[in-house]
């Protein structure tokens, strides 16, 4: 191996000092230039956790690991396109505006309509607040009313018993007087018989009459004051009645002047003021998520498949104007038979070939469907990693699963290994330089080989590694 090295270094001398000689040919000063690093074109594969069994290989096609239907919230006019397919966009980058004139009409239209059912709803609770206090003016008119009404009843009540104590007293003063009548006339009778029979004096007699006089007056006297007490009585009893009479009207002009109250609370009218503000407010909302839906930007982060349409167009909710897919990391569904499905384990990995794109990588199973699917198999999920877009929707693609017990290990292409003292080694690309690096071989065959001493991912050159030294600049074959 070293020897065919060395006559490449001296082939690649010799066309060097052909280049020189020809632009020696040229003059001094083309003759001095210096002369400039060789580049060889090599083949590379990326370092792979895997295993030397061969497995089994099933086999199915590449799809996003997400698609969506892009379409527009409202129905417009497209005017700006800011997108090309195949492009890649985050999630909230912008994909295309719609025409907005009409939307923007309709969210100043709708600020019009919150601010008149603003003012409709202040004027309604001033006209509700103007109308509480006249009710309650009323009220506080109608509890004086009540309160005066309450002090002339207990006075006509306070009357009435007072009545009732003067016509006892009347009463008493009558019977007194009566039985004093009684007991003058006994005595002055007496008195006009003893006079009669000479057994008294004439001025005995005359002071017994002027005692029944006196009696007869206090009979006249108490009968006037028992009249007096029992109009006092009935004048009393009339007041009574009226008061209770004023009573009754002041504790209902109270109760009509409460619900008066109740009433100029307006609650129905401002609850329907305030409906109605909160439906302008909500057709203000609504006005105004139309209008930024009139900018429509990625859900989420990924690669332009399809625009359905291009300025000028008109984009509705009934159909997608654009697709966008997911394409890292891509998916592949494969459906394992019966005897098969007990090599696939959740997170496993497996190896991928890609025969279109010579592309080789690794794979992990995401879904295992416990359902064999109309005797076709059990689908198998697996999620390939695509970080540089080469993996396109629709291509075969290869899975390559060995068996449980298959050792792991890092695996590169057998026809990469160099030796040099028996010690072999490999060439990795790093950029346009080729980096030696010693291995150590785990296992072999034809093809693959288990080594130690690399890391995964690194791109290892296997064809053209025979003509190169560190020395010399590289280009990768796509």
């Amino acid at each position: 191996m070293r020897k065919i090295v060395i006559g490449m270094t001296v082939a690649g001398l010799v066309a060097t000092s052909v280049v020189v000689a020809g632009c020696g040919a040229g003059g001094s000063q083309e003759a001095s230039a210096p002369v400039q690093a060789q580049t060889v074109p090599v083949e590379v594969e990326p370092v792979l956790n895997g295993t030397l069994d061969k497995g089994r290989t099933l086999t199915g096609t590449t799809q996003p690991s997400q698609v969506v239907n892009v379409v527009s919230k409202v129905s417009a006019k497209v005017t700006s396109l800011p997108v090309k397919v195949g492009q890649k966009v985050n999630a909230g980058d912008v994909l295309f505006r719609l025409d907005d004139k009409e939307l923007r009409d309709t969210v100043a239209q709708s600020q019009e309509k919150v601010a008149l059912a603003r003012a409709s709803l202040a004027q309604t609770q001033a006209q509700t607040r103007s109308g509480v206090n006249s009710a309650e003016s009323g009220v506080n008119q109608a509890n004086s009313a009540l309160a005066q009404a309450n002090s002339s009843y207990e006075q006509a009540q306070n009357s009435i018993t007072n009545a009732y104590n003067d016509m006892g007293q009347a009463n008493a003063q009558l019977e007194k007087a009566q039985q004093g009548y009684e007991d003058a006339k006994t005595n002055a009778e007496r008195m006009e018989m003893l006079f009669k029979q000479g057994a008294t004096t004439k001025k005995e007699l005359e002071q017994a009459q002027t005692l029944l006089k006196n009696a007869q007056i206090a009979i006249q006297e108490a009968q006037i004051q028992q009249k007096k007490a029992d109009v006092s009585l009935k004048n009393a009893e009339a007041s009574k009645r009226s008061a209770e009479e004023s009573r009754k009207n002041a504790q209902s002009s109270l109760a009509t002047a409460k619900k008066q109250v109740q009433n100029a609370g307006g609650s129905e009218s401002i609850e329907v003021a305030r409906k109605q503000l909160a439906q302008e407010e909500l057709n203000l909302r609504i006005a105004r998520d139309n209008l930024n839906n009139a900018v429509v930007v990625a859900p989420i982060s990924g690669t332009i498949g399809a625009i359905n349409g291009e300025i000028g167009d008109f984009s509705s909710p009934q159909s997608p104007f654009m697709v966008l897919a997911n394409l890292d990391p891509m998916k592949v569904i494969i459906n394992a038979p019966e005897n098969l499905i007990g090599l696939f384990a959740m997170n496993q990995t497996v190896g991928i070939e890609i025969p279109s794109l010579k592309h080789k990588t690794n794979g992990k199973i995401v879904s295992i469907s416990p359902l064999n699917q109309q005797s076709k198999g059990y689908p198998v999920t697996v999620e390939v990693p695509n970080p540089e877009g080469i993996i396109k929707g629709g291509m075969a693609i290869q899975v390559n699963v060995a068996s449980p017990t298959a050792k792991q290990g890092l695996i590169i292409p057998t026809s990469a290994i160099l030796t040099e003292e028996n010690k072999p080694y490999v060439y990795v690309a790093q950029g346009d330089k080729p980096v030696r690096k010693p291995i150590t071989i785990v296992e072999q065959n034809s093809e693959r080989t288990m080594v130690t001493g690399l890391q995964q991912g690194e791109k290892v050159i296997f064809k053209g590694q025979s003509l190169i030294g560190e020395d010399v600049k590289i280009a990768i074959k796509k």
